[in-house]
């Protein structure tokens, strides 16, 4: 018979990255894992529990406090069930059950995981009061070293040792734009705004970006160029390739980089009109599929007098062809 989870995540827990275990959630949990382990096993009256290494150990040293009719074990062949923090991959849990034919209950689980107190989205990062930031990035860096050996690769090569960390640090770098404050930056930007009487068209070419395409993971660069006619106010030029860094350094497609561009500084600055034009050069179409090298990706957006009025879209192109 299969035990299946009897409480699902909070709604906070389903709308942020990384969920950060309270000492006080710690407690109940383990409180109600206790409780559920003499559920699922009624003929016990004394529980024998083993903690797989090394979050399991002290999840089952919790619980021996919590229901003194839990006992630790430490030989898993003494173990009446197994304990974790939290089911990954289940990968783990079957190991144990292949090896010892009993099951392992947890805290946590991801997805669909079954035999856990509470579920949280396959994506969701778990943090225990008990994991530092150097534990955190050393599990992360475990998942590098997964992915080098289901390339068929030896993650124990000398070249290779540092590779799980240095791929962490590049991707932070790469994706430094969730942790650009977007308010806080639209702030910043309207401290650049300048009154104008002014009525020409501005354009600022030829912005550099470098992005990662949410669909395979896989680099895409090129131009963005944007062009708007000033109402009461213009910007700071620095600025604009400042919200084109913001959103290009995310995981993204190219269309809607364009849109949240556009509609970025038609919010701050309220021009009459506004355009953005990207090129891109994508590297899933480079490197794999019809790998056509030279293949360049143009997409625009536009607003107010540039997408009513011909003439003024027309200018527009003009100045970013020319």
């Amino acid at each position: 018979m299969t035990i299946r989870t009897a409480t699902s995540a909070s709604s906070s827990l389903e709308t942020h990255k990384r969920h950060v275990v309270s000492a006080q959630e710690l407690q109940t949990l383990c409180e109600e894992l206790a409780e559920r382990l003499h559920q699922w096993m009624p003929l016990n009256q004394i529980i024998r529990i083993h903690g797989i290494p090394k979050s399991g150990s002290i999840v089952a040293a919790h619980l021996q406090s919590a229901d003194p009719r839990l006992i630790v074990v430490y030989d898993p062949k003494e173990a009446d069930c197994f304990v974790d923090d939290i089911v990954d991959t289940g990968r783990t849990q079957q190991l144990y059950f292949d090896r010892y034919q009993k099951k392992t209950y947890a805290l946590f689980g991801k997805g669909a995981a079954q035999n856990c107190i509470r579920n949280v989205p396959p994506t969701q990062w778990v943090e225990f009061p008990w994991e530092s930031q150097e534990q955190t990035n050393k599990e992360h860096q475990d998942f590098v070293v997964r992915l080098l050996e289901e390339l068929g690769e030896d993650a124990s090569r000398p070249a290779l040792l540092d590779t799980p960390a240095r791929f962490l640090k590049a991707w932070r770098e790469m994706t430094r734009g969730y942790t650009m404050d977007v308010k806080l930056k639209a702030m910043e930007i309207e401290e650049s705004l300048f009154p104008t009487d002014t009525h020409g068209m501005i354009v600022v070419r030829d912005i550099e970006f470098h992005s990662l395409c949410e669909h395979h993971l896989l680099p895409f660069v090129g131009k963005v160029h944007v062009g708007y006619l000033p109402y009461k106010h213009t910007i700071g030029h620095s600025k604009i390739p400042r919200i084109v860094e913001m959103y290009a350094s995310r995981l993204q497609v190219q269309e809607r980089l364009g849109q949240q561009i556009c509609d970025a500084i038609a919010d701050v600055v309220q021009p009459k009109g506004i355009g953005v034009l990207i090129e891109g050069s994508h590297f899933c179409m480079l490197m794999r599929g019809v790998k056509k090298e030279h293949t360049t990706i143009t997409t625009s957006h536009l607003k107010g007098v540039f997408a009513e009025d011909a003439r003024t879209r027309q200018e527009f192109l003009q100045l970013v062809r020319n």
